[in-house]
C-alpha cells in the first residue's frame, strides 16, 4: 500500500525544515565556536598584556614610595609586582606561541623591564646599605626606562588589537560565506552583532585605560576614590556608587559618594556610623549582592538600607580589605556590568592602598606620637606659610609659646609616665580649646607653640590666659595641679620676620618664668620700651 502524495510532501517539507534548521543551527554553532575561541584567546592575551603593565606600575609605585619614605612596607607591592610581571610575561609568551612578531614585542618588553628592575634593585640596595636615596639623574633614567616600557607595552597592545580585529574580520567573512546560502537577513544580523560587540569591547577597554591612566597621576587617595566612583557610575548607567574606606584605626568605614546623589538608589540613605562589620563585603572579604525582595540569611547593615539592586565589591590588597565599593541602581544590574565593576575595583585597589600608605607615612612624619599634635617640623613649615599669608592680607599673626612649669620635678618625683601623661593632657586641652583656624604643635620637650591668625596682642593674651586657667584647673592623678608659663609675640608689631616671631615669644616666656611662672607675658614692640 503506497503513501498518499500529500503525506509524502508533508514529510519532505518537514525533512527540509529540519535540514534547514540543522544547517542554520550548525552554521550558528560553528561560527559561534570559532568566534568564542578567538575572543577568549584575544581576551587572554589582552589581559596578560594589561597585567604586565599593572605589575610594572606596582613595582614603580612601591619603589618610589620606599625611596620617598624609607618605609619597608612599600617593598611588598614592589616584590609582588616583580613576581606578577614574571607570571604575566610567561602567560603572554605561552599565548603568543607561534607568532614571531608578538614574541619579539614580548622580548622587547622583557628587556626593558629587566633593565628598569636591575637599576631599581641597585638603588634599593644602595639605600638600604648607605642610606642614600637615588640621585636626580638616576630617577630620570628610571623614568625614561619606564616610559620606554610603557611605549613598548602600548605597541604590543596595538598588535593584539590588530590581530583581534583581523580575526573578527575573518570570522565575519566566514560567517557571511556560510550565511549567504541561507539568507541575506542572517548576514546583516550577524555583521551587526559583531560590530556592536567590537564597539562595546573597544569602548570598555578605552574607559578602563582612561581610569588606569588617571589613577596613576592622581594626587591623593580621595581624588582616586572620586575618579573610581565616576567611572563606575558611567559603567553602570543610572546607578549611584560609594567607596567605604576603612580608616587607619580599622574601627569604622568612612563613606565617599559621588555628587550629586539626586534621585538615585542612594537617595536618603545615611552612610554614617558604620563599622567594618556593617558591610558584608568587608566582613566576608568577597563580593556581596542583594536584589529587591531577596531574603538573605544575614542582612547587611549597608545594603539593607537601599531600595534597589546592589553590588558591593571589597577593596582587597594582599589579602587585606581596605574598604569596599558599593553600587546601587533601581533596576537590575546585569552580570556584565557587575563584571566590569569588579575589574575596575581590582585595578584601583593597589593604587588606593599605596596612596593610603604614603599619606599615613607623611602624617606620622609630621606628628608627635605622644600628644597627637603636629611636631616641630610641621610647626616650622606652618609658621612660614601662615606668616606669608598674614603678610599678603596685612593682618596680625600671634605666636604663643607655653612651657610646663617644674616639668623636670614631675619626671624626677613621679616618673616619666606621669610626665608623658601631663604632656598628653596639655595636648588635649589645646585641641579642645583653640579655634579650627588656629594651629598648635609640640615644639620640643615640654614646650608647645600656638599660632593664632588674625589675632592682635590683646586677643592673643586673652587666649593664653584662657589656656593658662584651663591647664591650672586640670588636676592630674598622682601628680596634682599643673601650671604653665606663656610668652606672646605678634607679627608685625614685634617683628617683621617669621623666624624672629618665635624668638620674641620665647623671650616673653623667659620673662614669665623669671616673674614667678604660671603667668602670661608679652613682648614689648620696638620703640615702645
Amino acid at each position: 500500500m503506497g503513501f498518499p502524495v500529500g503525506l509524502i510532501s508533508i514529510r519532505r517539507t518537514v525533512a527540509l525544515i529540519v535540514t534547514t534548521v540543522l544547517l542554520i543551527g550548525g552554521t550558528v554553532f560553528a561560527g559561534a565556536t570559532i568566534a568564542r575561541n578567538s575572543a577568549i584567546g584575544a581576551a587572554q592575551r589582552q589581559t596578560a598584556s594589561e597585567l604586565m603593565l599593572t605589575a610594572m606600575i606596582n613595582q614603580e609605585t612601591g619603589a618610589r614610595g620606599y625611596f620617598e619614605t624609607r618605609d619597608p612596607a612599600f617593598l611588598q607591592p614592589y616584590s609582588q609586582g616583580t613576581a606578577a610581571f614574571a607570571h604575566a610575561l610567561s602567560e603572554s609568551r605561552s599565548l603568543a606561541a607561534g607568532n614571531a612578531g608578538l614574541q619579539q614585542a614580548l622580548n622587547d618588553q622583557a628587556q626593558r623591564s629587566a633593565l628598569w628592575h636591575a637599576a631599581a634593585q641597585a638603588q634599593i640596595d644602595r639605600l638600604q646599605s648607605t642610606g642614600k636615596p637615588p640621585t636626580v639623574t638616576q630617577a630620570l633614567a628610571g623614568k625614561t626606562t619606564m616610559d620606554g616600557f610603557r611605549a613598548a607595552n602600548a605597541a604590543f597592545d596595538a598588535q593584539l588589537t590588530e590581530r583581534r580585529d583581523a580575526a573578527l574580520s575573518a570570522q565575519t567573512w566566514f560567517a557571511v560565506g556560510l550565511a549567504a546560502a541561507l539568507s541575506i537577513g542572517l548576514l546583516l544580523s550577524g555583521s551587526l552583532l559583531v560590530g556592536l560587540a567590537t564597539r562595546r569591547e573597544g569602548e570598555r577597554r578605552k574607559r578602563q585605560r582612561e581610569l588606569r591612566e588617571l589613577l596613576q597621576v592622581s594626587e591623593s587617595e580621595n581624588e582616586s576614590r572620586i575618579l573610581l566612583i565616576r567611572h563606575i557610575e558611567r559603567t553602570v548607567p543610572g546607578s549611584a556608587a560609594a567607596v567605604l574606606n576603612r580608616n587607619n584605626s580599622d574601627d569604622r568605614l568612612e563613606p565617599v559618594v559621588g555628587e550629586p546623589v539626586g534621585e538615585t538608589a542612594l537617595r536618603g540613605v545615611e552612610l554614617v556610623q558604620l563599622k567594618p562589620r556593617s558591610c558584608m563585603a568587608v566582613r566576608l572579604s568577597h563580593p556581596h549582592e542583594r536584589r529587591p525582595g531577596e531574603e538573605l540569611l544575614m542582612r547587611c547593615e549597608v545594603c539593607g538600607k537601599i531600595e534597589g539592586d546592589v553590588a558591593c565589591e571589597p577593596l582587597l590588597v594582599g589579602g587585606q580589605v581596605i574598604g569596599s565599593v558599593l553600587v546601587a541602581r533601581g533596576k537590575a544590574i546585569r552580570e556584565r556590568e557587575r563584571s566590569r565593576v569588579r575589574d575596575s575595583v581590582v585595578q584601583a585597589a593597589p593604587i588606593l592602598a599605596n596612596q593610603r600608605n604614603l599619606a599615613l607615612a607623611e602624617m606620622r612624619a609630621a606628628s608627635d606620637a605622644l600628644t597627637g599634635l603636629p611636631n616641630r617640623r610641621a610647626a616650622d613649615e606652618t609658621l612660614r606659610r601662615m606668616a606669608a599669608h598674614a603678610g599678603r592680607r596685612v593682618s596680625p599673626l600671634a605666636a604663643v609659646l607655653l612651657d610646663l612649669d617644674h616639668f623636670k620635678q614631675i619626671n624626677d618625683i613621679h616618673g616619666h609616665d606621669q610626665g608623658d601623661a601631663a604632656l598628653a593632657e596639655v595636648g588635649q586641652i589645646l585641641a579642645s580649646t583653640l579655634r579650627a583656624s588656629d594651629f598648635a604643635a609640640r615644639y620640643g620637650g615640654e614646650e608647645f607653640l600656638i599660632l593664632l591668625p588674625d589675632t592682635d596682642r590683646t586677643a592673643a593674651q586673652d587666649v593664653a590666659e584662657k589656656l593658662r586657667i584651663a591647664i591650672e584647673q586640670a588636676e592630674l592623678a598622682h601628680v596634682g595641679p599643673l601650671t604653665a608659663s606663656f610668652g606672646v609675640a605678634v607679627l608685625p608689631d614685634d617683628t617683621g620676620e617669621a623666624e624672629q616671631l618665635v624668638r620674641k615669644a620665647d623671650r616673653a616666656l623667659y620673662a614669665a618664668k623669671a616673674a614667678g611662672r604660671n603667668r602670661v607675658e608679652t613682648g614689648v614692640p620696638p620703640g615702645m620700651a
